[in-house]
């Protein structure tokens, strides 16, 4: 039970890490291109997350900014606290052999399989959460570093029919900024997926359904919108699941 409890900690340290650590990058690289001025040479460093490339080390040299700049390594240590939690928890023993299977479940064709999915079962969901909250914050922080807000409120919100249009811009900032970082977390589960999914299904219907289904058609189809509100709303449904930190508060929505 402690190798479980450990393996959960390790976990949550590891999702939190992750998120630290795009903070970290982002608020670094926005500083960066700040420096650099108009049309600098790193205009998205999103190369710069996970390895440093020649641009990477030219444009800190160039930059020359006061405060630590951001490491991958960071990242890559992040991903290996995550990944040592769950092989914790997956080695972690139980008063059963493993953890029941629920009723109703399909007959195995391998038999011998089923403790590998009775350990795993749980680990699924979190892995969903960190998988589309840490796409959609990549998203966000795009906008966050590349785009005003007031700017972004008239071209994409009032040029598509979208009002009252700042209102609504400063709700998908947060949305996809500090609401995908709670839904990597577990924290605030239900309410951050809820109001995600209510502006993607805002989006599929208001902005990008007269486009057609394709995300390929002429300014975009709601083949993806629908998509990522559908996933979203799912996990309103479901809220934070195992190893999430709605979990380990005892309080959800």
């Amino acid at each position: 039970m402690r190798n479980r409890t450990l393996g959960r900690v390790l976990v949550l340290l590891g999702v939190a890490a992750i998120v630290l650590s795009l903070a970290w990058w982002a608020v670094y690289y926005n500083e960066v291109i700040r420096a650099l001025g108009q049309n600098p040479p790193l205009t998205h460093p999103l190369r710069c997350l996970l390895w440093t490339s020649e641009v990477c080390t030219e444009a800190k040299a160039t930059a020359k900014l006061s405060f630590p700049a951001y490491h991958p390594l960071a990242m890559w240590l992040s991903f290996v606290v995550l990944v040592l939690g769950l092989v914790v928890v997956f080695r972690s023993t139980s008063p059963g052999p493993y953890p029941l299977t629920p009723p109703g479940e399909p007959k195995l064709f391998i038999p011998k399989l089923e403790p590998f999915y009775a350990w795993t079962r749980d680990m699924a969901w979190p892995l969903v959460r960190v998988a589309v909250g840490g796409t959609l914050l990549v998203h966000g922080m795009g906008k966050v570093l590349n785009q005003d807000v007031m700017a972004f409120a008239a071209r994409s919100m009032a040029g598509r029919g979208l009002e009252p249009a700042v209102p609504f811009a400063y709700m998908i900032y947060f949305n996809e900024t500090a609401g995908a970082v709670f839904i990597m977390l577990g924290l605030f589960t239900r309410f951050a997926a809820a109001s995600i999914s209510i502006q993607f299904f805002l989006i599929t219907f208001l902005a990008h359904f007269g486009n057609g289904y394709g995300w390929s058609n002429p300014r975009g189809g709601w083949e993806f919108p629908l998509m990522w509100g559908a996933i979203f709303f799912a996990i309103a449904l479901r809220g934070g699941g195992p190893y999430s930190l709605d979990r380990l508060l005892r309080r959800e929505l």
